[in-house]
């Protein structure tokens, strides 16, 4: 199965545009305190949980997430060593970029009823459709980090889709081997089930099923055509596409009549209309950029248009209504983050690719070149932010590496906080920082203070760690993220 040069180099061109803001990302090679120490820590246990088909998190149900923590912290010697876990990220943008730009390819070329080619004419549309999504700055940096859920969802279900609909296609040409569509269906279901494993929210995909059926009825005499065989394949291949839901549905189902849910107090402060208006008037804020919102917003404008002067995209509707699930799931949740938009964001994209790649070659253009230079207007900012999140990181790991040191000479290093996240990763961390011994004499203890900062968020001198410290009046070490204390207590 040969990949036209056209898709190739739009491929190429996303790519390196999305590769120039996330680049800084490449030269920082140790692992953050946010979400990674819990990968490191957890997802060894948590895959033998998954493996057992249990739900290692009581309020989660993420068995896809697992087994990449899994693969991306604990194989080819990581976590002590960071290359593995730096090509796995690696993989990871590749199948971002990779999947976003082939999906658009796909319906866009579509749209025109030209199968599987593009015209040059609409490539602006493609290219722009797919930066679009990968180049707001807040996304930047989730795709730079190594935590968030929704770039595997996004991209492994998107790269997923192109191979199961290749597939589908094979088996209902008659000319072509049946073994070259089922190679492509496999390849396919490893990378659609892998994404709806992510997280629970993937199921608002199943919402765009009723959708997809004047496609399919448009295959009937295709269809007719088959042959016995490949219509067994072919019912492998759907069935296959609709098995990972099951498991997600069932654990969705358990967890949402679950006395506790994840956000629960976060969800309670706000009626949902108001954390539904958060959504839609804080997007801008949190992806730093208000394109995203405005392609939306354009999608379903241009949809409306269409439907008005050629008739009704079902497609399109579609992938309108489920971008919209997806901003309604976390609207649930109560918490606005850019993470949370890149499904809808992605879904409005594509909609808008799909409705102006379906008129004339003007609008087209027109379009696609707007599109292309919104994201490259994004794309010169997210470096920057990619960059802050870098020098974060970095003093964060300076922290890791003062608390390292001193417990390498023997130490004793205690840790205490309000900042609960990296109160717990501490200790997860200094192991790997590999410090040589330093600034430590036989006997001596230390605590780390890892408060968040601002009024009334330091730790009480009573607590009980403190109080056993009986600290020094002055800090060894600090820092905006956290200070090291000597202890004038007996041990």
């Amino acid at each position: 199965m040969r990949v036209p040069a056209g898709l190739l180099l739009c491929t190429a061109a996303v790519g390196v545009v999305s590769l120039v803001t996330i680049e800084p990302r490449l030269h920082y090679d140790f692992p953050s305190m946010i979400d990674d120490w819990s990968a490191i820590a957890r997802a060894p246990d948590q895959l033998h949980e998954v493996l057992r088909l249990g739900s290692p998190e009581e309020l989660r149900y993420r068995p896809g997430f697992v087994l990449w923590n899994a693969l991306q912290w604990h194989t080819f010697g990581a976590p002590g060593d960071f290359a593995a876990p730096q090509v796995w990220g690696v993989l990871r943008w590749l199948v971002v970029v990779a999947g976003l730009t082939l999906l658009a390819a796909l319906i866009v070329s579509s749209s025109r009823g030209g199968g599987r080619r593009i015209d040059y004419r609409w490539v602006l549309l493609v290219v722009g459709a797919a930066l679009i999504v990968v180049t707001p700055p807040s996304i930047a940096v989730d795709l730079a980090r190594y935590g968030p859920q929704e770039p595997l969802l996004v991209g492994c279900m998107s790269l997923g889709a192109v191979l199961l609909v290749r597939s589908l296609d094979v088996l209902l040409e008659p000319v072509v081997r049946v073994w070259v569509g089922l190679a492509a269906g496999a390849a396919g279901l490893v990378l659609w089930a892998f994404g709806v494993l992510q997280k629970e929210t993937s199921l608002c995909v199943l919402l765009l099923a009723p959708f997809l059926v004047p496609l399919a009825l448009r295959q009937r005499e295709r269809w007719s055509r088959a042959g016995s065989n490949r219509r067994v394949a072919i019912g492998v291949v759907a069935a296959g596409m609709v098995a990972p839901f099951a498991p997600m549905l069932v654990r969705a189902l358990q967890l949402r009549l679950a006395d506790e849910r994840v956000y629960e107090d976060t969800a309670a402060a706000k009626g949902f209309t108001t954390r539904l208006s958060d959504q839609l008037s804080l997007a801008g804020d949190v992806l730093h950029t208000p394109l995203p919102m405005i392609v939306l917003a354009a999608a379903v404008v241009a949809l409306a248009l269409r439907g008005v002067r050629v008739g009704i995209d079902w497609l399109a509707t579609g992938l309108l209504v489920v971008a919209l699930a997806f901003l309604l799931a976390a609207a649930d949740t109560g918490v606005v983050t850019s993470r949370y938009l890149i499904p809808s964001i992605a879904l409005g994209a594509l909609a808008l690719a799909r409705t102006a790649g379906s008129l004339d070659a003007a609008t087209a253009t027109t379009v696609g070149a707007l599109l292309a230079t919104g994201a490259l207007w994004q794309a010169s900012e997210a470096r920057g932010w990619v960059e802050s999140w870098v020098d974060v990181e970095q003093a964060r790991e300076t922290l890791v590496r003062e608390a390292a040191g001193r417990a390498a000479g023997g130490c004793h290093v205690g840790v205490v906080g309000l900042n609960a996240e990296l109160v717990a990763a501490l200790p997860v961390l200094m192991p790997l920082a590999k410090e040589p011994a330093r600034d430590c004499l036989p006997g001596e203890r230390f605590v780390a203070v890892i408060d968040p900062g601002g009024p009334g968020t330091e730790t009480p001198p009573d607590d009980p760690v403190l109080a056993a410290c009986a600290p020094a009046e002055q800090p060894v070490w600090s820092s905006d993220v956290a200070k090291i204390v000597r202890c004038t207590a007996a041990a």
